[in-house]
């Protein structure tokens, strides 16, 4: 399962299909971008540095999407960390119907419904599986808690905390202490980056996910 569909799973509305409210940022290309770069640095096919983000590990991907980014962020060098959430970006377009599909074709979602975009709005998805926003919802939990300290978990919690989904998936206490696990991380990856000369791979990584959190809300304005 991608990070960006768990986060749909988690986003949507279980019978009507529709975004929950606060929560249509998930369903943007921009965002689904991200959790696709936040792939490849838990994967640590990417990292950061002081210089940008560079590629560490070039090997094909298993999943297409990834391996799509992972060809497009090589093409382009070393760049900042929100020029590769772009050029992923436009490397997987549709990258928003690509991930639903996905979620359909493996019946987590039900088949959206014929109606035409321009004449009724978005098509809505509605949740098959509960089982898996189950799953998706507790990975969050885990995270928010600290009782997962994976790099995957890492990704999951710094990039819900940055569009607020933590907060509104979550009971408050555990929303709060989301925000403040991330909060924290960020900061003791910002006091780490002064004296840092040797970068090893999971820390690269984990500056590569802080970034990405801290690029997001401006990309998504």
């Amino acid at each position: 399962m991608l990070i960006g569909e768990d986060m749909l799973l988690m986003a949507l509305d279980v019978e009507s299909g529709r975004m929950l409210p606060g929560l249509d940022q998930v369903n943007s290309a921009t965002f689904l971008a991200a959790c696709l770069v936040a792939e490849l640095a838990v994967q640590k096919q990417i990292g950061w540095t002081p210089q940008g983000v560079h590629v560490v590990d070039e090997l094909p991907n298993f999943h297409p999407l990834i391996d799509t980014a992972l060809k497009a962020i090589k093409s382009h060098g070393v760049q900042p960390t929100a020029e590769m959430i772009k050029l992923t970006r436009r490397a997987t377009k549709p990258i928003v119907e690509q991930h639903f599909e996905s979620l359909v074709a493996r019946g987590l979602l039900h088949e959206p419904s014929l109606r035409r975009f321009w004449l009724f709005g978005p098509r809505r998805y509605p949740v098959r599986s509960m089982r898996a926003r189950s799953e998706a919802l507790g990975h969050l939990r885990e995270a928010a808690i600290g009782e997962r300290t994976s790099m995957r978990s890492v990704a999951l919690l710094m990039l819900a905390n940055s569009i607020g989904v933590s907060q509104k998936l979550l009971e408050e206490a555990e929303g709060n202490e989301a925000t403040a696990r991330a909060s924290s991380l960020s900061d003791e990856v910002r006091a780490d980056l002064a004296a840092a000369t040797d970068w090893d791979e999971n820390a690269s990584a984990i500056a590569m996910l802080v970034s990405i959190s801290e690029q997001l809300p401006q990309l998504l304005r």
